[in-house]
């Protein structure tokens, strides 16, 4: 079971931390007016407000305000970060099939029919976070427009992945994880 969580959260974190730091090289961006400014492309533009060298990045977009007298109209919250929650809750949500099957069996499908508790909860938080992202706006501190449906598809391929790596991981032994405690 350790065997599949660590290397699991891992996965995840690196994906996260990825996108959340970096996404303006390579998250793509199909919207004009969320672009990081065509320096690097069709790529999504920072939500981290300053850059690494203190200079304004989404800071100047949050609210309608001139920075050396240009005018820019507020955004409200960052389409960017908005991905970056959009993407861990969808991965958890995915993982939450793998999270259930305590032994190694291969079939993280098997019986999930039978537990309509399981099946409510996902559909309603699946429900919820769309809801969340495409309508929550300003009170949820989400992305006015909501998000592109390329962002959407991001999404969900990022949470079979987890499924996939999850298959794998079933394969490992035991043995790999270190033990704490008597052994019986």
């Amino acid at each position: 079971m350790l065997t599949q969580i660590i290397p699991m959260a891992l996965y995840m974190i690196v994906v996260l931390y990825s996108i959340c730091f970096a996404g303006e090289y390579f998250f793509p961006e199909p919207n004009p007016i969320y672009r990081f400014d065509g320096k690097y492309g069709t790529f999504v533009y920072p939500g981290r407000l300053n850059d690494w060298d203190g200079s304004e990045l989404f800071s100047k977009f949050e609210h309608d305000n001139t920075v050396d007298g240009v005018f820019y109209t507020g955004h409200g919250a960052s389409r960017h970060l908005t991905n970056v929650f959009n993407i861990f809750v969808v991965m958890a949500i995915f993982n939450l099939f793998n999270a259930r099957i305590l032994n190694n069996d291969k079939n993280i499908f098997k019986n999930v029919i039978n537990n309509p508790i399981f099946c409510v909860l996902v559909t309603f938080m699946a429900i919820g976070q769309v809801i969340i992202v495409e309508f929550g706006s300003t009170a949820m501190k989400v992305s006015d427009g909501g998000l592109h449906g390329y962002h959407w598809l991001i999404a969900v391929i990022l949470g079979l992945s987890v499924w996939i790596l999850g298959f794998f991981l079933r394969f490992l032994p035991e043995t790999m994880c270190p033990t704490f405690g008597k052994q019986i």
